[in-house]
């Protein structure tokens, strides 16, 4: 937990460095994203009263082994927000918790999809090495810029006649 107390804030504001146990950004319960580790959250926060009002400044970021939804190689991605800003009225003189609120920045941050490159050329549909590192072995032909399609299992339908 991320948490400060406000009432002893000083008037310069407080600087909040640490990390966290990733396991608050709740990953196991967002279906489609692989994610096989994780680092703990590293956050650098300055946070100042101004009058009854709270605002936390700084980032937070976790580093994700994953893996890339075009080819499927493995790969360490750093997720996060460089620019957090928080701001809370009206905060009564005891302790915060900005973990609600760190976690919210962090996972808005995440992209849908994870890729290593933009570049990367994925995997041959018909013997499914990684173009990135092998030629195809067995000689399917793509149309330049296109990629192989999510489920093959369609293309039997382009037989049909009707």
């Amino acid at each position: 937990m991320i948490r400060i107390n406000t009432a002893r804030i000083p008037a310069e504001g407080e600087h909040l460095e640490g990390e966290e146990d990733s396991a608050l950004l709740e990953l196991e319960s967002i279906p489609g994203i692989p994610v096989f580790s994780r680092t703990p959250i590293h956050y650098d926060l300055h946070a100042v009263m101004v009058g009854r009002d709270l605002l936390v400044t700084g980032s937070a970021f976790v580093e994700f082994e994953t893996e890339c939804v075009t080819c499927l190689a493995k790969m360490k991605v750093k997720v996060g927000d460089p620019e957090i800003c928080i701001h809370m009225e009206k905060v009564p003189e005891e302790e915060v918790d900005l973990t609600p609120e760190i976690r919210e920045d962090i996972l808005l941050a995440m992209p849908a999809r994870f890729k290593c490159s933009e570049e990367c050329k994925g995997l041959c549909p018909g013997c499914g090495v990684n173009l990135n590192t092998e030629k195809c072995r067995c000689g399917t032909k793509r149309k330049k810029g296109k990629q192989p399609p999510e489920n093959d299992a369609w293309s039997a339908l382009d037989g049909l006649k009707l």
